[in-house]
């Protein structure tokens, strides 16, 4: 008896031991390595980015920490109402004031959404905006496209601008008005219509008070009324060469006035410096 149970034993043992091996083997095998060093690479998600078209930043720009852009809350649109053109079609005048008293605001740049009560207006902007707006600087704007009778409303979206102390950027310059003349003018349209205008030309000059050369010089010509609301208004690039220090030159232009009789007019200029 006592033999039989240590046959069975060893069987029995023989076999639990043929079945372990190869599962210590296995095992051995497959053993995990040991844990690496921590890495000292730090992944972070990545922020939201936001891209500006129209805006380009310099290397020290982007690496001064203490960089801002122009506060856009200054910056206000102004006096927006409609002066219907001499054949009748729908223009709306305003102007962009910057209120800043001692910020420059470099490429200034709004989106505009107009509405006449619920029904959206679509209008687009004619001249091009100044690289340079100055403290108490008023830029005339003129929009055309659908008809209208009043707007009522105005969604302004103002992109990021740079902004400059200063003197600033831009060359000084000297515009001076000395003379206007009044006048009226008409025209034909598809032969029929007969209309008339009432026309203003300003007499100007323009002298360089910078020491470096002035080029690229455009005006934006404001016609007010005795009430002082934006009664005409007009853009044009000079077309002159380079202006030197200390050198001017005399300008001409007719201002169409589509709303009340001028009492006054105003320059704003933009220039490059060479």
């Amino acid at each position: 008896m006592t033999i039989w149970c240590k046959v069975k034993a060893s069987r029995y043992t023989a076999a639990l031991l043929a079945g372990m091996i190869p599962a210590l083997l296995f095992a051995r095998e497959a053993e995990v390595p040991p844990t690496p060093m921590p890495s000292r690479i730090i992944r972070v998600d990545p922020a939201n980015v936001r891209v500006i078209e129209h805006l380009r930043l310099s290397t020290e720009e982007l690496l001064d920490e203490n960089f801002k852009f122009f506060d856009s809350s200054v910056l206000a649109v102004v006096d927006p109402h409609r002066l219907p053109s001499e054949i009748g079609r729908s223009q709306l005048y305003l102007e962009l004031v910057n209120n800043s008293k001692d910020e420059i605001a470099i490429d200034p740049n709004v989106t505009m959404a107009f509405f006449e009560g619920s029904t959206a207006i679509g209008l687009r902007h004619e001249w091009p905006m100044p690289g340079a707006l100055y403290p108490g600087e008023r830029v005339p704007m003129m929009f055309t496209g659908e008809r209208f009778k009043k707007i009522t409303e105005i969604k302004t979206d103002w992109q990021p601008a740079k902004r400059a102390a200063l003197p600033g950027p831009r060359p000084q310059l000297k515009v001076t008005i000395e003379k206007t003349d009044a006048g009226i003018g008409g025209g034909t349209l598809n032969f029929t219509y007969r209309y008339q205008y009432k026309y203003v030309t300003v007499f100007g000059r323009v002298r360089n008070e910078s020491r470096s050369t002035a080029d690229d010089i455009r005006v934006w010509v404001s016609l007010y009324d005795a009430k002082n609301h934006l009664t005409g208004a007009r853009y044009e690039e000079l077309r002159v060469p380079p202006l030197k220090p200390g050198d001017s030159v005399p300008f001409q232009f007719d201002v169409k006035q589509h709303g009340a009789n001028f009492a006054r007019v105003e320059v704003v200029y933009d220039a490059e410096s060479k």
